[in-house]
């Protein structure tokens, strides 16, 4: 172990790399195959000055190392070993990256350094915000998203977007349902069919508006979005809790949602089924415990990002087959933590995305969001292992999205640990 200490020991936080290999059998064989295949000491010690934390990091960086000193110029182009030394790729995205690569170069040939090489230019920091209007996803490549989970503007003449942001007529700002619907399907939808995968699947989340009586938009919404070519698989409903008048309204405000899910191929979509759902029956979600009430004194954001897979696993363990998610529209508390200056008009709890993401994406996938506002979507992508796409015209709310999710990046849980709720939660695909 001369070699470490004598060179390593000059780069700030090595002493702690060295120590734990000298604790790590495996890793002075690791150490050993690196040398022996060409890889020298000197070749680590730029990673170390912050990037490993742990043995696992190294190990991953090693990994990476070697694949990219060996593997040619296709792993060169890649720059995996730049994108973790300056910080913009963790280690461990990095391996996935590069056992995506390997797969990918096994099933697709000559395709896949282009889709590799995309995938780590958009995506290399394991969330990537993008400010523009969502007609136009010229940035992401096609074929390239697994999972889609948004919530659209859907209030009829109601849209308010800030001066200057967007050009043009804005989604949710038609006088009339129909506008709306062709809006929604002919220019928004048809650029996310472009960019989802063939087995990929896209929730859309609405809520019917009303002009004296109801407008039946998420009806007229799948009429077109059938007419358009996607598959309706699954219509479930978002039971909101606390329905209040509205006024001299002669009427509830409404309290249900809709989440449709739409697919490109109805024969070959990606699915993973709740383990605990009856065989047979429709499935349905209810708010779990530790999902904050509003005057609660959890304090929910610190909850949320230090113990991301405990929060889901007591949210799935108190499910029940009904066919609705039942829960709180949202709780503020947990905005105003992150940044008690910013509002959004309707913002969604993020128990919301969870069964949706499980059940349709892999770990590494990319989920995406394309009216991104306060990043629920997001947050819940990255605790689960996703990449996390988002696109909002909204300056504000990307603003914001990025302080949450770099919080969230914080209190990551590792792959095994998700790999292994994953199995205990989920059938096999």
């Amino acid at each position: 172990m001369g070699g470490v200490n004598e060179v390593c020991f000059k780069q700030p936080n090595s002493h702690i790399v060295s120590r734990l290999l000298l604790k790590n059998t495996k890793m002075k064989e690791k150490m050993s195959e690196i040398e022996i295949s060409g890889i020298t000491y000197q070749d680590l010690c730029p990673m170390l000055q912050s990037r490993i934390e742990t043995v696992e990091d190294f190990a991953r960086i090693t990994t990476v190392v070697t694949f990219e000193k060996n593997g040619g110029e296709e792993a060169k182009n890649l720059k995996l070993v730049t994108l973790v030394k300056d910080g913009k790729m963790t280690p461990e995205r990095a391996v996935k990256l590069m056992e995506s690569f390997h797969l990918a170069k096994k099933d697709q040939g000559s395709n896949a350094l282009t889709e590799a090489l995309d995938y780590v230019h958009l995506f290399g920091k394991g969330f990537n915000l993008y400010n523009k209007d969502a007609r136009n996803l010229e940035a992401v490549p096609s074929s390239s998203v697994s999972t889609v989970v948004l919530s659209p503007p859907y209030g009829l003449g109601q849209r308010i977007y800030p001066t200057g942001v967007m050009t043009g007529e804005q989604l949710g700002a038609e006088s009339t349902t129909e506008d709306y619907v062709n809006n929604s399907v002919s220019d928004y939808y048809s650029e996310i069919y472009r960019v989802l995968k063939n087995e990929g699947s896209l929730f859309i989340n609405i809520m019917d508006t009303y002009k004296g009586t109801s407008c039946i938009v998420p009806h007229k919404l799948v009429v077109e979005m059938v007419n358009a070519g996607w598959f309706l698989v699954g219509d479930w409903t978002w039971k909101k809790r606390n329905a209040k008048p509205l006024g001299r309204i002669k009427r509830l405000q409404p309290v249900t949602e809709r989440i449709l899910w739409f697919v490109k191929d109805p024969k070959n979509y990606y699915f993973r089924e709740f383990i605990h759902w009856k065989q047979g029956e429709l499935f349905g979600i209810q708010r779990g415990c530790n999902d904050a009430k509003s005057g609660d004194k959890k304090d929910k954001v610190k909850w949320s990002l230090k113990k991301p897979i405990k929060r889901f696993k007591d949210f799935l363990d108190e499910q029940e087959v009904q066919g609705v998610i039942e829960g709180a529209s949202f709780n503020w508390s947990e905005l105003r933590k992150i940044d008690p200056n910013f509002n959004h008009l309707a913002p969604f709890p993020a128990y919301l995305p969870i069964l949706p993401i499980l059940m349709t994406s892999k770990i590494g996938d990319t989920v995406m969001d394309g009216f991104t506002g306060t990043s629920s979507s997001l947050e819940v992508a990255i605790q689960l292992g996703r990449v996390a796409l988002g696109i909002d015209s909204d300056p504000a709310s990307i603003e914001f999205s990025k302080k949450r999710l770099d919080l969230v990046q914080l209190n990551l849980p590792s792959i095994d640990e998700i790999t292994d709720f994953e199995n205990e939660y989920m059938t096999a695909a």
